[in-house]
């Protein structure tokens, strides 16, 4: 099994261990501390850490700021007085404390107990409160202990269900991703050489750290549209010599010169009709073209240093995505 396999069913144990009462809260910790290491999850890895082996405090017996702050957030935080606190025992030590309270209550009785003399009855009272304050005690703070260790363990049990969904929804969209490029890588094929090669050019880019590079990534996506729509519209419109089209909502648009975005949308508006299927592709699209112009103009003001590398990644999926979305439908004709 691979790791997000690992910590699919580290997430199993601790949902059904804890929902069948089958697992501890301090086991539960560890498999929750297993699935933060298999998926790089640092702040819940150091989270946990704290968790299991005491969260650390400064030279003055304090616990460290950051420390508070992130037991505070998970679950120990608590308000008395006005005043916020946190509860600083371990799962580990609130069980062990539940279990020999627990043994303690049934200790604490006056059964077989006989006492005589004059003031027999007076002792045998005070035996009997002191047991009774006593086991009163016990239950109360069994109570408290029973109740922080239910905090930990929501906390526990969310965390392993939030992890669930996040892994089972990435290991679906990476299916869903995988059968999705085979359609396009292979619908990709049937472009022009010197279309493809607008593809490899944007390879390595990423590999620096420098925007300029970034921007020409998403320059290049720009152009893989422009030839993308040229030769579509060729392949579509053979014989068309008008430097307008006319929309099906008789709206007229001008495709000569670098109106790409026009001929494109007629193209679109022919795969639409051919496949008698109404899409986003359209509106996708011009939306993706717009915020790379912008980028564009940054780039024509020597802007780069806004332009990072998430905004190249963006745009290099989404570039795959719409024209990947236009292709196909050349397909479903």
């Amino acid at each position: 099994m691979d790791r997000i396999e690992n910590a699919l069913v580290a997430c199993e144990k601790v949902i059904n261990g804890i929902e069948d009462e089958t697992i501890s809260t301090s086991s539960a910790l560890l498999q929750c501390s297993k699935i933060a290491r298999l998926t790089n999850d640092e702040e819940a890895i150091i989270w946990f850490q704290y968790e299991y082996g005491g969260y650390p405090r400064t030279n003055d017996g304090h616990i460290k700021k950051n420390a508070w702050e992130m037991a505070y957030q998970n679950g120990r935080g608590y308000i008395e007085d006005g005043k916020p606190y946190i509860f600083t025992e371990l799962a580990s030590e609130l069980e062990e404390k539940i279990r020999a309270q627990q043994d303690a209550i049934n200790n604490y009785t006056t059964q077989g107990t006989s006492v005589g003399g004059e003031y027999a009855y007076v002792a045998m009272n005070k035996l009997t409160n002191s047991v009774e304050n006593s086991t009163n005690y016990l239950i109360r703070s069994i109570t408290n202990n029973q109740k922080r260790l239910a905090l930990l363990k929501s906390k526990y049990y969310e965390y392993a269900i939030k992890k669930q969904i996040e892994l089972s929804f990435g290991n679906v969209a990476e299916d869903v991703f995988r059968k999705y490029r085979k359609k396009v890588d292979n619908a990709f094929s049937s472009l022009s050489k010197e279309t493809l090669l607008k593809l490899q050019a944007i390879e390595g880019k990423l590999d620096t750290n420098n925007p300029e590079s970034y921007s020409q990534a998403i320059t290049t996506c720009r152009r893989l549209f422009e030839s993308t729509a040229n030769e579509l519209f060729e392949k579509y419109y053979p014989n068309y010599t008008m430097k307008t089209y006319k929309t099906k909502s008789s709206k007229e648009i001008d495709i000569s010169g670098d109106h790409f975005k026009n001929r494109l949308s007629a193209v679109i508006e022919i795969l639409e009709d051919k496949s008698m299927k109404r899409t986003l592709v359209g509106s996708n699209i011009i939306y993706l073209l717009d915020w790379i112009d912008k980028v564009n103009e940054l780039q024509c003001k020597g802007v780069h240093d806004n332009i990072t590398r998430n905004d190249a990644e963006r745009c290099i999926i989404q570039t795959y995505i719409c024209l990947g979305d236009v292709l196909n439908m050349q397909v479903e004709d």
